[in-house]
């Protein structure tokens, strides 16, 4: 015990390593890497490393970065045993083989490589709006196709004109759409529109001059005779044409005139409104022009008709957002230097389908209700509730159907 108590270090190397062993020459360790954390900011990356992982779960929103430990440095040759941590703000969300990490990086857009990609700078953290959405053609066309199809619509309307009582009016329409040569639309409109109270009732004169089809303000049918005119259209992506009869003796922007009153009795032109210049309210065999324009949600239209209105009537606004209860849109209407807030809304706007025939299924858009409100002033605004209808099959996507 002594002697092995007083045994020097050197002695118990020299029993512990053999000679033999200090001496031969070693294998050069692998070459080692650092401990890595590399922020993703490549989205397409990280949701393909979620889908590798989670392949039932949809991507959560956060900070991804991605944790390679320190080990031998990659090659064809590397232990399959080798993991790649995918962390989320900073948590563990789970763990892949590195070779399988290695062929999802691999396959980066990133023309810089997918490491220079997951570091870049901070402002490309979010991509900028015209390099997140798709500009491709076909995206384009599917953004400024009309729609084909057959719709009913049945509703009221109520308008506050300044200088007179509340103005009413009814309305029912019928579309026809029907596309042609693949993109090119042909359509055809009848509608029914029936007035009451308001400016149409302003006295007897006003009913005589209309031949009677107005109800005069001491008759006891609150509504007078009803209109029927029509309407045709033509369109190709973008932009469609309509040409309409504009004969009832109310335009449809009459609202914003804003000395209706006084026009109609003087048989003076207003200040939007040209019509009530003649001997009636009428004004046989007009037609007024309309062009629409649209992209995805964007809605433009052009309205003029000269022998009814002073100047053009234009219309801007976004179009079937989606909502809580269904879809609505909102715009403006310009008259020269008026302005008119625009907000309409389908409650609820539901689409069920009917699979009779079996090779032409039908699907039905149906709003039970659909408010539309166009405010400029409490003198000066137009209410309109109603029940509209759509129905969209193959058929009428198919040219000569």
């Amino acid at each position: 015990c002594t002697a092995a108590a007083t045994t020097s270090p050197a002695s118990r190397t020299s029993r512990r390593w053999p000679a033999w062993a200090q001496s031969a020459a070693t294998p050069e360790p692998p070459a080692q890497v650092q401990a890595q954390i590399l922020e993703l900011t490549d989205t397409a990356l990280i949701a393909r490393a979620w889908q590798t992982l989670f392949p039932d779960s949809a991507l959560p929103y956060g900070e991804y970065q991605v944790l390679m430990p320190a080990g031998p440095k990659l090659s064809t040759g590397r232990a399959p045993s080798s993991t790649v941590y995918l962390l989320r703000n900073g948590t563990e969300a789970g763990h892949m083989d590195r070779e399988a990490w290695e062929t999802l990086a691999a396959a980066s857009d990133q023309a810089t490589g997918w490491a220079e990609a997951m570091e870049g700078p901070e402002n490309q953290d979010v991509p900028l709006l015209w390099k997140a959405i798709d500009w491709t053609p076909e995206t384009l066309l599917r953004w400024a196709e009309w729609p084909a199809g057959f719709s009913f619509a049945m509703g009221t309307e109520v308008s506050s004109v300044q200088s007179s009582k509340p103005q009413f009016q009814r309305n029912i329409d019928f579309a026809w759409n029907q596309k042609l040569f693949r993109h090119l639309l042909l359509g055809a409109e009848l509608h029914r529109s029936q007035y009451g109270g308001g400016l149409t009732r302003l006295g007897e004169t006003v009913a005589d001059t209309l031949g009677g089809k107005l109800a005069g303000p001491n008759e006891a049918d609150f509504w007078g005779d009803a209109f029927w005119w029509w309407s045709i259209s033509a369109g190709v992506p973008g932009l469609k044409y309509t040409l309409s009869l504009a004969n009832q003796p109310l335009p449809r922007y009459y609202w914003l005139e804003t000395r209706a009153s006084g026009a109609i009795r003087e048989r003076k032109a207003g200040r939007v409104v040209s019509q009530w210049t003649g001997s009636t309210l009428e004004s046989d065999g007009n037609l007024s022009h309309t062009l629409d324009a649209r992209l995805g949600i964007l809605r433009y239209q052009f309205h003029i008709d000269t022998d009814t209105y002073t100047m053009p009537i234009q219309t801007v606004g976004l179009n079937e957002l989606p909502g809580l209860f269904g879809t609505w849109g909102a715009g403006l209407i310009f008259a020269s230097d008026l302005i008119v807030t625009r907000l309409w809304v389908d409650i609820p706007d539901i689409g069920p389908t009917l699979g009779v025939p079996k090779n032409y299924p039908s699907r039905f858009r149906v709003a039970f209700l659909h408010v539309d409100l166009a405010y400029r002033n409490i003198r000066s605004f137009n209410l309109g509730i109603s029940v509209r209808i759509n129905v969209d099959n193959p058929i009428m996507n198919r040219p000569g159907a």
